[in-house]
């Protein structure tokens, strides 16, 4: 029987939230596994093919294709540790048969073994729209929150960093500073919420892609 997905956290309850964190992980790291995939994709899909006329050419084929299968079933596991994919359920690493033969036989002519190597080449273009976005989003989020503590510095004393800007800016720097400091309150939130969103996303493509193909 399968769960329920978690339900979605509320604004700032967000920044509470452990699978937040956890599913931004999943999706900052998703750049360097999806060049690690797609390599592993290409690779070996030009080795069979290009060795397909030589009688090494079909036990290349056959472990590059179950070595497809095997790294589908720890994504799967990947999600569900990172992502929280309850729902989802791994695939199986070989098709079912009587018999190591039928069973390789079959994972040729399992569709799920090629659906499984057109994921891993999408988790690379993926990986880079995460990692781009969430990093942009995040790093402008919190360099806005930091204004206001910079600023309070900035008026003890205690710190020179220069806050100017624009001359109307920079002629209201009390209420710059709140004003930056309350949308990087809300641009973090808004960041952890689209990585939830996005991470639901990963989940629904695995599932129709590494499982229910």
């Amino acid at each position: 029987m399968s769960l329920p997905p978690p339900p979605h956290p509320g604004f700032f309850e967000v920044l509470s939230s452990r699978r937040a964190y956890t599913t931004l992980l999943y999706l900052l790291l998703s750049l360097a596994t999806g060049i690690l995939a797609f390599t592993y994709a290409v690779t070996g899909l030009s080795l069979s093919l290009g060795l397909a006329i030589l009688i090494i050419g079909l036990p290349v084929a056959l472990l590059f294709l179950s070595g497809t299968r095997l790294l589908a079933v720890a994504e799967m596991h990947w999600l569900k540790a990172l992502v929280g994919g309850e729902e989802a359920e791994a695939p199986p690493l070989l098709p079912v048969g009587e018999g190591w033969a039928a069973r390789l036989g079959a994972l040729v002519r399992d569709r799920r073994t090629w659906t499984s190597l057109l994921y891993f080449v999408l988790l690379m273009p993926l990986g880079v729209v995460y990692f781009t976005t969430l990093v942009s989003l995040l790093t402008t989020g919190l360099a806005l929150v930091a204004v206001p503590v910079l600023s309070l510095l900035h008026a003890t004393g205690t710190s020179s960093v220069d806050l100017g800007g624009p001359a109307w800016l920079a002629a209201h720097p009390s209420l710059t500073a709140v004003l930056c400091g309350l949308a990087g309150l809300t641009l973090v939130p808004l960041t952890l919420h689209l990585a939830l969103l996005l991470g639901r996303f990963q989940t629904w493509l695995a599932r129709h892609l590494l499982v229910r193909a």
